[in-house]
Parts: structure tokens; sequence; C-alpha cells
């Protein structure tokens, strides 16, 4: 291995030699000397910190609470397109500083810190403070107009920071292709196809950090303003802005957040036994085009519901067979008791029994079975 070989650690991280680093720089281009602005990376240290003393902060409050774990992270500031709708913008921001498990809070430090190092190094405290919340506010954004899953981590600050390194490959392509680059292009690609290969990864806000992180870096630069026209910061400036307010019309006018704030109603009719208003609302919802799969299960199963109290067993059964489809251990379980409530018992009976079949988490299957049986 010749000395500008990338080298890497038992993890497959890439080292990164800052003093070789300096001096190719300095070498590429001498009439714009960059340095490395920071010996000790302290921002990286109080970010990896500050993420750990708020997961035993949570943890700590769980235990004295009793509230889960998971409650508290939707209450201190995951992003939960809901919450965004109602007005809580901060959700933008807060989590960044949010993990789900001990898990992902390890595999996110220790990320950091492979990256952040570096870039901290190269772009000073200042200018990686701007990228990394840049960065982690655009993920939660893309999160926000393409997912509604809840989410929370600092992973789209970090492929932010993968951003940065991005821009410095831009601004200064011959020390980016010998020590960075086929390292960085396969860790991001690496990471984009594993996180779509797992629905439990929300690749929208890996996305939205790259992206934002990349054009944090051309507002601030590694090393003052660049002479060609589209390297110029105000262009940097002008897409993140329109991207950024093209983002958030997007997504409060999008078809699955739109109906979110439907379904929040519903669940308010719901509780206040108001079944007319859910019929209404829900049978509304479900003739909407491109609704996601997990929205319109939870608006069948309360809306089959409402229906079978109300009479409209109809309507009831025909919405319980599209729920068996979308979500067989509810569907058939659902269209047994509505066939139970109908006085047709074999019909009720083979719903149920099919839904135990498949392990339908119901604990009156059995109860109801039985008594079906009796008669």
């Amino acid at each position: 291995m010749n000395e500008n070989t990338m080298k890497f650690d038992d993890n497959n991280i890439p080292i990164h030699d800052d003093q070789k680093i300096n001096e190719e720089i300095i070498n590429y281009e001498r009439r714009k000397v960059v340095i490395i602005r920071e010996k000790r990376p302290i921002v990286t240290y109080v970010l990896i910190a500050a993420n750990i003393i708020v997961w035993a902060l949570l943890n700590l409050y769980s235990m004295k609470s009793g509230k889960s774990y998971n409650e508290l992270l939707s209450i201190f500031g995951a992003k939960v397109n809901i919450d965004i709708m109602k007005g809580q913008y901060w959700r933008f921001i807060t989590p960044i500083f949010l993990h789900a498990n001990i898990t992902h809070l390890l595999i996110n430090c220790y990320s950091l810190h492979a990256v952040g190092v570096t870039v901290e190094k190269i772009y000073g405290q200042a200018k990686f403070i701007f990228i990394y919340l840049v960065a982690g506010v655009m993920g939660s954004l893309l999160s926000f107009m393409f997912s509604i899953n809840p989410a929370v981590g600092a992973s789209g600050a970090i492929f932010g920071l993968l951003g940065a390194l991005l821009y410095f490959g831009v601004e200064y392509p011959k020390p980016f292709r010998t020590y960075f680059g086929h390292s960085i292009m396969t860790t991001i690609a690496i990471n984009l196809v594993y996180g779509f290969m797992n629905s439990g990864i929300d690749n929208f806000g890996h996305i939205g950090g790259l992206i934002g992180g990349f054009l944090a870096s051309g507002i601030v630069k590694v090393k003052g303003n660049n002479t060609k026209w589209y390297l110029n910061k105000i262009v940097f400036i002008f897409i993140t802005i329109v991207l950024g307010i093209s983002g958030i019309i997007y997504g409060f006018s999008n078809n699955n957040n739109t109906v979110l704030v439907k379904l929040d109603e519903i669940y308010r009719h719901d509780a206040n036994q108001e079944w007319d208003e859910v019929v209404e609302n829900g049978q509304d919802i479900l003739k909407k085009d491109s609704l996601d799969d997990s929205i319109k299960v939870e608006v069948l199963w309360m809306t089959v519901k409402a229906e079978a109290i109300t009479g409209d067993y109809n309507k009831a059964v025909e919405h319980a067979q599209i729920l068996k489809r979308l979500s067989p251990q509810d569907g058939y379980y659902l269209l047994g008791i509505v066939y139970y409530d109908m006085g047709q018992f074999e019909l009720a009976k083979e719903e149920l029994q099919r839904a135990k079949d498949i392990n339908a988490p119901y604990s009156n299957i059995d109860e109801l079975l039985r008594s079906i049986e009796a008669r």
C-alpha cells in the first residue's frame, strides 16, 4: 500500500491523515492555501456528549415517571407529522438529539466521530455547527414531506457531514479523490441502499441531510468564496431557501399529511363515541387516492367499527374486506366481529378462526369462538 492509498480501521471506517491532506491541498492550490482549521474537534465531542446525556436523562425520567421511553421521545421532540401540522415546528430540529435505543445511539455516536472529526478540522467549529444543524433540519423536512412515520436520530445530520465532504470535493477535487472520494461515495451508496431495503430506516431523512449538508457547505465554504458563478454562496443560499420553502409548502399540503389531520379528528370523535362523525370522516378519507397503507388501516379499523355500531353492516363488511387485504390479522378479526354482531355466526366463526390461525393479537378470540360453539 503506497502512502496515498486510503487506509481503513478495523470497522472499515476511513482513517485520514490530516497532515497529508493539508499538504496535498497546499500543493494543489498554492494561492489559496487551505489549512486544517481545528486541531481538536471540540464540537464533535460536545455533540456526542449531548446525544448521550439526552438519552440518559430520558431513560432516567422514564424510570422515575413510569412513562415509556417511546412516549417520552414523542413528548420531547420526535418528528411526528401531525404535531408539526399543528404548529410544533421545533420538531424539525429536536429529533437530531434523540435516539430510539442504545444501539441506535452508539451507532450514530460512532458515525458522528468517524466523519465529524474530519469535517470539523477542515471547516472549523462555527461552520461545522451551521452545516450540522442545516443538514439535520433538511433531513427532518424531507422526512416530513415523504414519510408519515415518527423519526428520531442524528443520522440525517451525519449524512450532512458526508455532504460537506462532497462539497469539499467540488472546491478541491484532487485532494478529495486522493483521500475521500472512493470511501465517501461507497459509504453513501451502501447506507442508502441498506436504508431502502429496511423499512425501519428513514432514508428520506438521510437524503435530506445529505442535500442539506452539501448546500450548507456551499454557503459557508472551506475558504472564502469561489470565482465560479455556480459556486457563489449567493447561489447556494438561493437554492437552500427555495428548497426549504417548497418543501414546507409541499409537506403541509400533501395528501398523507392533510389526511393525518382528519385522522386526528376521527380519534377525537371515536373517543367521544360520536359514531356518525367517525363514519362521515372515515368514508371521506377512504375516497382519497394514494393513501399510505398504515393510514388506511387505521381509518378502516375505526370506520368499520363505527359503521357496525350505527347499523350500516353492508359498508362495514365491504370495508372489513379491504382491511383483510391490507392487514390480515386486523381484517379477519374485525370482520368476524361484524358477522358476530349481525348474527351470522358460521361466517363469524370462519373469520375468527382464520384470525387465530395467523396469530392475530386479540385475547378474546377464543372466548368468541367458544360462545359461537355453545349456540
